[in-house]
């Protein structure tokens, strides 16, 4: 057997999340050697290490970055953070992930695609939700030529109360920006890129509101949007996702990242003409939730971006499509309180 060809990578940021969410994935995948961590708290960092196999600790990211040599690094934190620190790899040249979005702006994370690119590198943005095994599927699913062309896409996303993060000057602005734009990017996976937008918006309280968003995409398909903080009791624990795309006598819902039903074209069944409709669907059992980092795309995007680092995969969400996915964001922030139309540049 081939010895398995490994990236060596290294963490900048040890908190909350990267602890929670991305180190739990690296026992998982073969192709990864964790060289090293950073974190400014010595704690976190040796904790880390002991705990996910690292073999050196660093406080100082640029002594980490001139005593390895690394293939990619992740850097982890608040968006502002990233921004600040991923620069720091990017030109040396290594490849970076960064969890979504890259930054607080368009701009910003404009920049850092620009940077990467002139630095001859690029860059990985945590969107795992391309990774989620609905969400493959369902993209599967409508790049069979039987599916044929997208005509309309729908979203839907609620969950409880949202609050002010980051420094964003208010929780209605801070949604579409730390939460939504996974969403987004979603709707960008199915249907490309998005042209015009138009949006209302509707408020309750500071931390619960709602925007109704209508977009036309670069290929003339239409999208809805319903995103909101006024459905659910709790803020990032009671969460309801539902994407619909349409075609032409055919179409596929994914629901909640735990099912796909998907009606094609023609009925697989005869023997009932009279009634419909007829439908596939896809639930996964109690054994594929057990290993939910998978069936959700933790692990699918870690692995990504890991192969990647080593070349032997292609493509995935990256720098620029946190810029476009930001660029959505702001477009409906601006159409809805007041803009009316807005087309988004190129």
């Amino acid at each position: 057997m081939p010895e398995q060809k490994q990236a060596r990578l290294a963490f900048i940021g040890c908190g909350g999340f990267a602890t929670a969410s991305i180190f739990p994935q690296i026992p998982l995948i073969p192709e990864i050697d964790l060289v090293a961590v950073c974190d400014i708290v010595k704690e976190k960092a040796e904790r880390n290490a002991r705990n996910f196999g690292a073999r050196r600790v660093y406080t100082d990211l640029h002594e980490m970055l001139d005593k390895e040599e690394l293939d990619g690094v992740f850097v982890i934190g608040p968006a502002p953070q990233q921004y600040e620190l991923a620069p720091e790899v990017l030109q040396r040249g290594i490849p970076v992930y960064v969890e979504k979005p890259s930054a607080n702006t368009s701009a910003e994370a404009k920049e850092l695609a620009e940077l990467a690119e002139a630095n001859g590198t690029w860059g990985q943005v945590g969107f795992m939700k391309r990774f989620a095994d609905p969400y493959a599927i369902a993209q599967e699913i409508i790049s069979r030529p039987e599916f044929g062309p997208i005509h309309l896409i729908k979203c839907k996303f609620g969950q409880g109360p949202y609050p002010q993060i980051w420094g964003i000057d208010s929780a209605k602005r801070a949604m579409l920006i730390g939460q939504l734009c996974h969403i987004f990017d979603l709707i960008r996976f199915f249907g490309g890129d998005v042209k015009t937008v138009q949006a209302m918006f509707h408020q309750a309280t500071d931390t619960q509101f709602a925007y109704a968003v209508n977009l036309r995409f670069a290929s003339g398909a239409l999208g809805q949007l319903d995103v909101n903080s006024l459905e659910d009791k709790q803020g990032f624990r009671d969460i309801t996702e539902i994407l619909e795309v349409i075609g032409l006598e055919t179409h596929l819902i994914c629901e909640d990242k735990i099912g796909v039903r998907y009606q094609p074209k023609e009925d697989w069944t005869k023997a009932t003409p009279h009634a419909g409709r007829y439908e596939y669907v896809w639930r996964p059992g109690w054994t594929s939730l057990a290993r939910s980092s998978i069936t959700f795309g933790y692990t699918g995007e870690v692995r990504h971006f890991a192969q990647r680092c080593l070349g032997l995969v292609e493509g995935g969400p990256d720098l620029w499509d946190s810029y476009k996915s930001l660029q959505i964001g702001e477009a409906i922030y601006d159409s809805s309180h007041g803009a009316g139309e807005v087309t988004i540049e190129d």
